[in-house]
């Protein structure tokens, strides 16, 4: 266990004072001044992937989905619709990484904006319901994803080619170690 290492001879700087773009730095700082003994290096990463994986979000739900009347939980189902033109919301849930319920709310919001269709596969098990993109629904997932597809080009334009395909081997290999650790504290 970590122990708390404050150093009083250092002020905590003002919420105030500090800019986003120096928030990353400030925290871990903070941070490994309250607690000795933790790896430092994690606590960088792993903020710097949080805050950039938030920050990704937020901007493109700002940039992109919002003005477009939708949201980017509403983008990753209906991606997921156009990605296979039907699926079961069964299914959704799982490769979509959400609850069933968040699923359900989604779908019900779609459903009711006139994007996705649904209907029930099975006359004995009512909870089977296949999920199809409507014409309109189609329409709004492709210029979505073309206009997200536009600003992540740019994000990522930073970074040569040779640089994206390292970034994206280093996130595969991470995500990777996760549903490791995840699968080894659920058969623990």
């Amino acid at each position: 266990m970590a122990t708390r290492s404050t150093d009083p001879s250092r002020p905590t700087p003002q919420p105030s004072a500090i800019s986003g773009s120096d928030f990353g730095a400030t925290a871990a700082d903070l941070t490994r001044r309250r607690m000795a003994g933790l790896d430092e290096s994690a606590v960088e990463l792993g903020f710097a992937l949080v805050r950039t994986s938030a920050s990704h979000l937020q901007e493109l739900e700002r940039e992109v989905h919002r003005p477009k009347g939708s949201s980017f939980s509403g983008f990753r189902i209906m991606y997921m619709i156009w990605l296979f033109e039907e699926i079961e919301a069964r299914d959704l849930a799982r490769l979509a990484g959400v609850s069933r319920q968040t699923t359900s709310t989604v779908l019900a919001n779609l459903e009711s904006a006139g994007l996705i269709i649904r209907e029930r596969t099975s006359e004995t098990d009512r909870r089977l319901v296949a999920i199809k993109l409507t014409a309109e629904g189609t329409k709004s997932i492709e210029d979505s994803f073309a206009a997200q597809n536009k600003l992540e080009a740019y994000w990522f334009d930073c970074l040569d080619a040779d640089e994206k395909a390292q970034f994206k081997g280093f996130l595969d290999r991470i995500s990777i170690r996760i549903a490791e650790s995840s699968k080894k504290s659920l058969d623990e």
